[in-house]
């Protein structure tokens, strides 16, 4: 869905090749955490926890050993502490590390094939784009006025893509606050998606298993930002 949620946008607004809609699912394995997108090249890397680039393809195509290490050197990629930072929305690279666009990374790849397809390029420009249709699905105002693929089709059809919590995690989350435990529940979610899906997976007493409820929390900066830019308030 989120896959074609961002296709829709691209074929439809920006007049990319149909093809991109046509998905077969196993080339969804494309999509892994973690994945590190050089917007320039096209190249998607996949590094070690201590920056080597342990495997890499131009769009969908696997770049052979040889290749990464004339692109890439032997040693830790040179910009490995600025993505492990909290600088992964620099202009040159792009670091998927959110289930929210992550499939974005197959069609970004496809986009890549596509290019050289037609046109040979060297250096790639259509990140804006890709940017556009990720703003399309999920600006803040998306749900409220149905707008792009996402959010009215998950409205429509809860049960094809949300699993009800079972008896047990709900009677667990009880006993968790009967015996004392503060619950939270922390998503960088929209309130009106919060609720949809929580309604649907805990049923509409769902705000009684929870102490707080923060929603539209911008994680990962809720909790490592410092306090003056992110403040607790103390009860």
């Amino acid at each position: 869905l989120i896959y074609d949620s961002f296709a829709q946008y691209l074929v439809t607004e920006k007049g990319y090749d149909k093809d991109l809609l046509n998905l077969t699912p196993e080339s969804l394995d494309f999509c892994c955490k973690g994945l590190v997108f050089d917007l320039e090249d096209g190249n998607f890397l996949k590094l070690a926890e201590d920056g080597t680039v342990l495997r890499a393809s131009h769009g969908t195509k696997s770049m052979t050993s040889e290749e990464v290490l004339e692109t890439y050197g032997r040693r830790e990629w040179k910009h490995f502490s600025a993505v492990s930072g909290m600088l992964s929305r620099s202009a040159k690279y792009y670091l998927y590390d959110n289930y929210f666009d992550l499939p974005g990374a197959l069609l970004s790849a496809r986009i890549v094939d596509s290019l050289d397809q037609h046109d040979k390029q060297k250096k790639y420009d259509f990140w804006k784009d890709m940017v556009a249709a990720i703003q399309h699905n999920y600006k803040i105002s998306a749900f409220k006025e149905n707008c792009g693929t996402y959010f009215p089709e998950v409205k429509n059809d809860p049960d094809k893509y949300l699993q009800r919590c079972p008896e047990s995690v709900k009677k667990w989350l009880k006993q968790l606050k009967n015996a004392g435990k503060i619950l939270l529940l922390i998503t960088s979610s929209h309130s009106d998606y919060c609720r949809l899906l929580c309604e649907h997976i805990l049923g509409h007493d769902f705000e009684e298993f929870f102490d707080i409820v923060i929603t539209n929390a911008l994680k990962p900066g809720f909790f490592s930002h410092t306090p003056n830019q992110r403040p607790f308030r103390t009860l």
